[in-house]
């Protein structure tokens, strides 16, 4: 049985919206079932769709990663398209003027880092204090309702981690605005089209969907999968693939001896992955037009692999093997100047622990008895058995 999105059960009865000024807050990933533009089927319901919204990576989906957005007009339907990353990151007083109710309808990740999450908090924030209603269309977690990693720690705030969030949250985008929404005291008139016939368990793959790639360099669930744990290295001197037919598969640099790479990582658990090595190009980001030596991953069970893990044991590797060219970047999300890794993850002990050579599973259970107490407190927001 397929998933119904919240798209797909909102168009049901999306005439009572009829007269109201409608706001969508949208991208390429807002699409139905079969595949069809959220705001082409909404003006063929006939709503009064006045403004659109658009998060990273613009509403089209196609603007490289940390890239500034500009403003734009709909090409088709002639709407002006305003981007909140760009100028601002949130939604000002002009933007929001005219508007009755926003509609939030993008494709979630899962992952405390993703930006998209953010972008939503900052828009309901701003519509609660302005008393305008948000309608988030669910969708599904595709990386199913599981949770793990560190808990961000208050002070580390950025566009990248922030609301008490685990790396790793499980919950779906509708649960999320309701988690921040009552957590935060945000008092939006919120309303939730839920999902139908979602479940904690599933994967993307198992809810009878197609892959509507949410942003560019995560075109599978195989790759967000190891997007997970694999984001960390964007705080190092490392590339990710980016620019590449398999970023976060695509691991490596000018300077890695792949052979001995592969051969200490052999040394470490690596339930549900295999690897080889591999040599590739980046044609962004990272060492742009330059050879680069490394790895690639893939996924067996994607219910096996923690790609978190597999990752911080990649880092402390690829230091130990080349302590004279490993570097930890400087954050360009954060104008203090912290590390970038350190906001990934959401703390700066874990860098420092890794610079100490501590052992990765000791690292690792160090945050087991505050995401026991996510757990705890997310379950207060579970819309899904």
């Amino acid at each position: 049985m397929k998933v119904e999105l919240g798209i797909d059960s909102f168009l049901k009865n999306a005439d009572r919206l009829k007269g109201k000024r409608i706001a969508l807050l949208t991208n390429a990933s807002g699409v139905n079932s079969t595949l069809e533009s959220d705001v082409d089927l909404l003006i063929e319901k006939g709503l009064n769709i006045v403004k659109m919204f658009g998060p990273e990576h613009g509403i089209w989906g196609a603007v490289e990663d940390g890239k500034s957005v500009s403003h734009g007009v709909d090409p088709v339907h002639h709407i002006p398209v305003f981007s909140l990353y760009g100028e601002t990151n949130r939604p000002t007083d002009e933007m929001l003027k005219d508007v009755d109710v926003v509609i939030y309808d993008i494709q979630d990740v899962g992952l405390r880092f993703y930006t998209y999450i953010y972008t939503l908090a900052y828009m309901m924030e701003e519509c609660g204090k302005r008393e305008i209603k948000v309608i988030v269309l669910d969708r599904p977690n595709p990386l199913s309702g599981k949770v793990e990693g560190p808990i961000i720690e208050s002070g580390m705030e950025s566009f990248v981690g922030g609301y008490g969030l685990a790396l790793r949250y499980g919950l779906t985008v509708g649960e999320l605005s309701v988690y921040f929404n009552e957590r935060y005291n945000m008092k939006v008139d919120l309303e939730i089209v839920k999902l139908q016939g979602w479940q904690r368990w599933m994967y993307f793959g198992d809810t009878g969907l197609l892959w509507s790639t949410p942003s560019p360099n995560l075109p599978s669930l195989e790759h967000t999968v190891l997007y997970t744990g694999m984001c960390l290295l964007e705080g190092v001197n490392v590339s990710v693939g980016r620019g590449t037919v398999h970023p976060f598969k695509f691991v490596g640099a000018p300077w890695i001896d792949s052979k001995k790479l592969k051969k200490e990582m052999e040394n470490i658990p690596h339930m549900g992955i295999a690897f080889r090595e591999r040599d590739f190009i980046p044609l962004t980001s990272k060492y742009k037009g330059e050879l680069c030596h490394g790895i690639e991953f893939f996924v067996l069970d994607k219910r096996e692999v923690n790609s978190l893990s597999l990752t911080l044991y990649l880092i402390s590797l690829v230091k130990k093997l080349h302590p004279q060219k490993f570097e930890w970047d400087i954050s360009y999300h954060n104008a203090k100047g912290r590390y970038h890794f350190d906001l990934l993850i959401g703390s700066e002990k874990y860098r420092a622990l890794i610079d100490e050579g501590k052992d990765v599973k000791d690292i690792s259970n160090m945050w087991e008895e505050e995401l026991n107490e996510f757990r705890k407190i997310s379950k207060d927001f579970y819309l899904y058995s």
